[in-house]
């Protein structure tokens, strides 16, 4: 069956699907939210009145920048390393110049062709504190 509208040639039966699909769509997306489903989120109640006041991440984890008196020594691990210490010549760079390198010493900062550096405890606190930055007890 077909009948005019505005000028245009409609058919019943498509206008009938085309306005129960549109109500369809409509009742999916305007009237959903308005059930009285509950919806998922049952971990998110829990957290609705957020992390107690005394909370701090940093919490267990020894090198934190937020603990200022952590009993943690990152160069702790360097005391059995050894190095020939003597004063840089004028024409050497290389303040590594008497470290062993093997890998045994990995993981490390530094290394060459043959291994990670062996670097003294007192090397790291020198390369740490040089520039008058990153002085605070802290391997990073």
């Amino acid at each position: 069956m077909e009948f005019k509208l505005f000028g245009q040639k409609l058919r019943l039966e498509i206008v009938i699907i085309s306005m129960l699909l549109g109500a369809f769509i409509a009742m999916n997306s305007w009237c959903s939210c308005a059930g009285g489903i509950k919806e998922g989120f049952s971990a998110a109640a829990a957290l609705a009145g957020g992390s107690p006041l005394e909370y701090t991440i940093s919490n267990g984890v020894p090198v934190s920048w937020e603990s200022k008196n952590n009993k943690h020594d990152p160069h702790e691990k360097l005391e059995a390393h050894t190095s020939e210490q003597k004063p840089l010549e004028n024409d050497s760079l290389s303040m590594f110049a008497g470290n062993k390198s093997n890998a045994n010493c990995c993981p490390s900062t530094y290394s060459n062709s043959t291994g990670c550096l062996c670097i003294t405890k007192e090397q790291a606190k020198f390369l740490n504190q040089r520039g008058g930055n990153r002085t605070l007890n802290s391997e990073y």
